[in-house]
């Protein structure tokens, strides 16, 4: 397991105090310098503390525990799950010999709910195909090539060249699930469209603002992920978005379970040529 260190910590564009990875670290932050409405903490700190940054590909945090619990529970319910069923793990951990990490336990509960979620060449392995290779623990596969979560680290492992890799600027466990479980969402969803975006979202260095003025009132962000340049968007009613931009292109995928839901968002100002 990685080793954890106790203190300020940024998750952007918030600080947060518990616990971190402490050889994951990418830099620091000045506390005094941050805005009050981005400090979700009430630990009083002096002018010189600071706040570390972390690697992007690193141990998720108590705090990102939950973010990623409360964002695939919004995820769930735009798909029509509304409530989960225990899913039983005792099964799994002992055919491994090992106990699950505490994010794969909650992504599978999710994913439990919807075996669809589990199917196709690129997709989450089910529960009961989880494997070890040496310390990490494989969960998903595109094509014939595992993704696994270390269980050494807590970070995201890379198979290639018949070798395990850890990239420190990769995704982050939290962001490659919810990305891989949205856009696999979406294309299982009733109504689905893909588009490419134009006009000033194409490039701007922050869309998330543009986008949630674009879709106010018929989509919201879903704030627990942070992943640069990717953005979710959920409503519960029954719909999700995924967009995505690198500053030279940009589209986006839309899932609905109904016509309406579809109609509206279409009728947005958003500046696309859908496919």
């Amino acid at each position: 397991m990685a080793v954890m260190k106790r203190g300020f910590y940024n998750l952007k564009p918030y600080i947060y105090y518990g616990d971190y990875p402490q050889e994951q670290v990418s830099g620091y932050a000045r506390l005094s310098v941050v805005k009050p409405e981005y400090i979700k903490t009430d630990v009083p700190f002096s002018n010189d503390d600071v706040a570390v940054s972390l690697y992007n590909n690193h141990a998720l945090t108590e705090q990102e525990l939950v973010d990623m619990e409360q964002a695939l529970q919004k995820i769930m319910r735009c798909i029509n799950v509304k409530e989960f069923n225990k899913v039983m793990f005792t099964e799994t951990e002992q055919r491994l010999g090992i106990e699950l990490p505490k994010e794969i336990k909650i992504l599978y509960t999710a994913l439990c709910q919807m075996d669809t979620l589990m199917f196709g060449e690129e997709c989450f392995l089910p529960l009961d195909e989880l494997y070890m290779d040496k310390e990490n623990l494989v969960f998903y596969k595109v094509k014939r090539t595992p993704i696994a979560l270390s269980l050494n680290d807590g970070v995201l492992m890379n198979y290639h060249k018949k070798e395990w890799n850890y990239d420190q600027g990769n995704e982050s466990f939290l962001c490659y699930v919810l990305d891989r479980l949205v856009v696999k969402a979406i294309t299982e969803m009733p109504m689905c469209k893909k588009g490419k975006i134009s006009g000033e979202l194409r490039t701007i260095v922050s869309p998330r603002n543009p986008l949630q003025e674009i879709f106010k009132g018929k989509f919201n962000v879903l704030e627990e992920y942070r992943n640069y340049g990717n953005i979710i968007l959920f409503n519960e009613n029954g719909a999700l978005g995924w967009f995505r931009q690198n500053g030279f292109f940009a589209d986006i995928l839309i899932g609905c379970l109904n016509e309406k839901i579809l109609t509206e968002l279409l009728s947005t100002s958003l500046s696309v040529k859908w496919e």
